[in-house]
């Protein structure tokens, strides 16, 4: 692909393209290039920017030819073309040292694509100490992206007031669903930084659902709402996990979404009902998305075992020993075909520990001796989850001597 036009690329245009006739030409080239941009017609934007820049030539104003490179670096950076952007936005800023936050904007959105969050950081900030009070949807998302960059950085604590600063910024704007998404955001730093405090995590959590409240794209609305329950399960909060669960449930019913969707709520409300002890209640939610998952087929597979697994827990809760065996051993079949090697060394220890639960405790070493060898073949097991396993196998051999 050709290099971004330059000034030498001027040479050999006709003389009638000067003046008057070429001021005209170039305003309007601008203005259908913007146009076609704002379409997602970025190859004919990309045309009409070219042939403006090349017209700015022969009009001695360095505004307007800066207006024409900023307009064909913003396309260059808006379709992944980031070095060439660069480029031309440079070259914009030289041409009138104007300190523009639109220019800094695509200036740090170039040094995102490029995988330089510190640079990005510092352009976002530039942009946003030259937004007026008339800017808030500028300002909004440029907090939001330097928010990104400084979760990049590992920055967290400061990612995370970026986002709370960056929700507060469309609730003014009236814009709930881009408010909701970066309160969700917040809360999501905020749960991974060791600094905050519980309170800040759920006031984050708050401010989302309230702006939650005033979507009206269910499709989203659902998935926030499923977002919520998460945090809110991370939080402890199982209470309020599970209403925002069965909030997002009957939204997809409602809004006929993808049968994945439905499963992954399905399987968070029977993980819930598991914390709540609730197992009874458990079974069905965990019963109906590893259905689910099933009908989706193979590529769900190892989703399918991990309902099928948390399936099997809740029966031995109940004490259905029975019922929890087969299912257990469904879940060893499902790993077992994915190649999880992990997941069914811990479904064997899950077996072992269900015989050894009703006194088998033959069947209990068996379980336990395949965990140990499966645990042998899989790529990550903490040495001290094995010594658990001898252990137990230990304790059942004192047990069947004594």
């Amino acid at each position: 692909m050709a290099s971004a036009p330059s000034s030498e690329s001027m040479e050999g245009r006709p003389e009638g393209h000067t003046g008057p006739v070429a001021k005209k030409e170039t305003e309007s080239l601008l203005r259908e290039g913007i146009a076609s941009f704002q379409a997602g017609e970025e190859a004919r934007a990309l045309a009409r920017f070219k042939k403006a820049y090349l017209l700015s030539g022969h009009l001695g104003e360095p505004h307007t030819r800066a207006t024409c490179l900023f307009n064909l670096g913003a396309t260059y950076v808006a379709t992944g073309q980031a070095e060439k952007g660069l480029k031309c936005l440079k070259k914009a800023g030289r041409l009138t040292g104007e300190r523009d936050p639109g220019l800094y904007f695509n200036l740090a959105m170039a040094y995102d694509n490029l995988g330089e969050p510190q640079r990005a950081a510092e352009f976002y900030r530039k942009a946003l100490r030259g937004y007026s009070a008339s800017q808030g949807r500028g300002v909004g998302d440029a907090l939001v992206k330097l928010s990104y960059s400084l979760g990049s950085l590992g920055e967290a604590p400061l990612a995370a007031r970026s986002f709370l600063l960056a929700g507060q910024t469309y609730q003014r704007l009236q814009l709930p669903e881009e408010a909701a998404m970066a309160f969700r955001e917040a809360a999501n730093y905020l749960l991974r930084s060791p600094e905050s405090s519980q309170d800040e995590v759920l006031g984050a959590l708050r401010a989302c659902s309230q702006s939650c409240a005033r979507i009206t794209n269910q499709n989203l609305q659902g998935k926030l709402y499923n977002d919520l329950g998460l945090h809110y399960a991370q939080t402890g909060l199982f209470r309020l996990a599970e209403r925002y669960f069965h909030e997002a449930l009957q939204l997809c019913r409602r809004d006929n979404v993808s049968g994945q969707e439905r499963a992954v709520l399905l399987q968070n409300l029977g993980a819930v009902y598991n914390a709540l002890e609730q197992f009874e209640r458990a079974l069905s939610f965990h019963s109906e998305a590893a259905d689910v998952y099933g009908a989706l087929g193979a590529s769900q597979r190892t989703a399918q075992a991990q309902c099928l697994y948390n399936l099997a827990t809740a029966h031995v809760r109940l004490k259905n020993y029975s019922s929890a065996e087969f299912y257990y051993q469904q879940t060893q079949k499902a790993f077992a075909e994915t190649g999880d090697s992990s997941g069914e060394a811990l479904t064997c220890e899950a077996l072992g520990a269900t015989h050894f639960s009703q006194g088998h405790l033959d069947r209990a070493v068996g379980y336990y001796k395949q965990a140990l060898k499966l645990f042998g073949k899989a790529k990550e097991t903490p040495e001290v989850h094995k010594e658990q396993i001898r252990e137990k196998l230990a304790a059942i051999a004192q047990l069947s001597s004594s």
